[in-house]
């Protein structure tokens, strides 16, 4: 039983992923479809990732691979074939070392339905094992090659692969196999010293039965004692080993925690037993097969799905800074979340110059800067024109006037203040105006019985939902009053968590 134990503790290692917070990729994002027919998808990669990253999207059945591009340093782009309509499913992968173990970080595949088992080629392969890596003693049956992972919002699914494309579960009347999948919550794993472990086998009574079980072990002497969560469902099927289990199941114990996971990831690593009876003494002995290489697997749900390019908005146009070192800021904001291919200001017939971000989450709207400034105290009349377009088919253009007979910049015009509802832990409040943001003097927040929450100064345009001792404020709906030199604006907001 402790080698069980020791095969079980190398899931551990996962659990210093919590620790890092290890996010292999960040801001998975979306154009629309192009002119030639594709949809770009981009992301940034980590630094601390030392191997190559992989984007995979299904088509025709079955998983391809895409072609990454770097158009600027730790940005990657790969650009998909898509037909309007169609649910385009695509997953990143890469590999990294934690604890001097490689971790294998890989979305898994939504899977659209509870069938079971489910087509093998829907599954996103997960980890290569191989040939003849035998831990303790080489059996082809327990000779694992490959395994596969999806998942819905019900269930869970797994699927190994072997050296003889079959997984027989008794040899004799005294020798049994085992087989495994197992589940670590990479932000629970230490302190709870528990692993999660959809388990294959025949059912030997008083030793070992299929289903799903909670393994608590002793990280001293490596012993252990578990505890049986539920039925898993299991099938050989075209030479694979499928098993799935209920997320609701994995639920029922308190220290597993939500769904879905903190920091949105398990580990996972699959496994082989041989166990053996002796006749006399009925004592069991067990012997390790094979171990498959460690994942996190990362839950992210990545496709596209639309039946139309729906053009990106242009809101908001303002100027920012001093008149000698101007700013043009405007708010962009796309229906489907589509991000720009084209995004440029010009001044006058001057050369344009590309926007800036100051966000890469584009399912809301997100502030933009002009990535050049301009000296604006000399002439009477000057003409910006912003230019986007999130496929390169069709551009929004919108023209900014600022007309003025001195240094100053005109007066705020309007104030907006998005996104509204807002949540704090997601980005938290921002505010907007059209005109001179130099007049913005400051403002504060007040709940509705006017009582003062938090003083806004002036060079602050947002709100992360804080009082002025720093203490988050609870939800609800809040008054924001900006005040700018000759006037002052009141919005109402309402903070969600």
């Amino acid at each position: 039983m402790r080698k069980i134990a020791i095969l079980i503790i190398v899931l551990f290692s996962l659990s210093l992923l919590s620790a890092q917070d290890l996010q292999p990729w960040q801001n998975v994002r979306h154009s629309s479809r192009d002119i030639n027919g594709n949809v770009h998808i981009r992301f940034e990669g980590s630094p601390s990732i030392l191997s190559t990253y992989e984007l995979n999207y299904f088509q025709n059945n079955t998983w391809q691979t895409a072609t990454l591009t770097n158009p600027e340093a730790l940005t990657y782009e790969a650009l998909l074939p898509y037909q309007w309509g169609q649910n385009l499913k695509y997953r990143l992968s890469t590999t990294y070392e934690a604890a001097g173990q490689p971790i294998t970080a890989a979305n898994p595949a939504f899977m659209d339905a509870n069938t079971f088992p489910p087509v093998a080629d829907y599954l996103a392969p997960i980890g290569i094992d191989p040939v003849g890596d035998s831990v303790s003693a080489y059996y082809p049956n327990l000779d694992l090659t490959n395994s596969y992972f999806g998942y819905n919002n019900t269930m869970l699914f797994t699927a190994l692969s072997n050296t003889a494309n079959s997984f027989p579960t008794m040899n004799t009347f005294t020798s049994y196999n085992i087989y495994f999948a197992g589940l670590a919550n990479t932000a629970t794993a230490l302190t709870d010293s528990s692993v999660y472990v959809m388990l294959y086998s025949f059912s030997v009574p008083g030793i070992i039965s299929p289903g799903l079980y909670k393994f608590n072990f002793n990280m001293a002497d490596t012993s252990f004692t578990y505890t049986r969560l539920g039925n898993i469902q299991s099938q050989v099927l075209n030479g694979k080993l499928h098993m799935a289990c209920n997320i609701s199941d994995l639920l029922l114990d308190p220290n597993f925690g939500s769904w879905p996971p903190q920091y949105n990831s398990l580990g996972y690593m699959a496994g082989s037993i041989r166990l053996d009876i002796d006749t006399a003494t009925l004592t069991p002995t067990f012997t390790i097969g094979d171990f498959s290489a460690i994942a996190q697997i990362i839950f992210e749900n990545h496709h596209y799905q639309v039946t139309q390019n729906t053009p990106p908005v242009i809101q908001y146009i303002y100027i920012d800074g001093p008149a000698d070192a101007a700013v043009l800021r405007f708010s962009y904001f796309d229906a489907n979340g589509d991000y720009p291919l084209f995004c440029q200001g010009q001044y006058l017939s001057e050369q344009g110059y590309d926007f800036i971000p100051q966000s890469l989450d584009f399912s809301q709207p997100v502030m933009m800067y002009l990535s050049h400034t301009y000296d604006l105290t000399s002439g009477v009349e000057y003409h910006f024109n912003v230019t986007i377009s999130d496929d390169s088919i069709n551009f929004v253009t919108g023209p900014f006037w600022v007309a003025n007979d001195d240094e100053t910049i005109p007066a705020v015009q309007s104030l907006s203040v998005y996104p509204n509802p807002f949540n704090p832990t997601l980005g938290g409040l921002h505010l907007a105006y059209t005109g001179n943001i130099k007049d913005f003097t400051g403002g504060s927040i007040h709940n509705l019985k006017g009582q003062l929450i938090r003083q806004l100064k002036a060079d602050i345009l947002g709100w992360d939902g804080a009082d002025d001792h720093g203490k988050t404020v609870t939800a609800g709906i809040y008054l924001l009053r900006a005040n700018y030199k000759t006037g002052s604006f009141t919005k109402k907001v309402i903070l969600v968590r």
